[in-house]
């Protein structure tokens, strides 16, 4: 292993003394707040939460209507196709 030279390790010392003062500066000067000052207001997000929800309920509802709509449409097919049938064969028996 290669030995450091003093004048290297007395440049990186300073340089890595700075960084760590620097976090623990950061940590410091926050630790008095709860969140960050821009963040968004706690009932804001509780909001948003019941928001979310009211969303996946309103979903769920609407694709059960829409089940039920294809359905409807299934038989209004199968309806109109034997109307039509009944069209067709009064037509030819004339």
């Amino acid at each position: 292993m290669e030995k450091v030279s003093p004048t290297a390790f007395w440049s990186i010392v300073p340089i890595i003394a700075a960084s760590i003062g620097g976090i623990f500066f950061v940590m410091m000067s926050h630790a008095s707040e709860g969140k960050h000052s821009e963040s968004a207001h706690e009932d804001d997000v509780s909001g948003l939460q019941v928001r979310v929800a009211q969303v996946a309920t309103k979903v769920d509802h609407n694709s059960r209507v829409l089940e039920e709509v294809k359905m409807d449409l299934r038989e209004l097919r199968i309806e109109q196709n034997n109307a039509n049938q009944r069209i067709l064969e009064a037509i030819g028996d004339r």
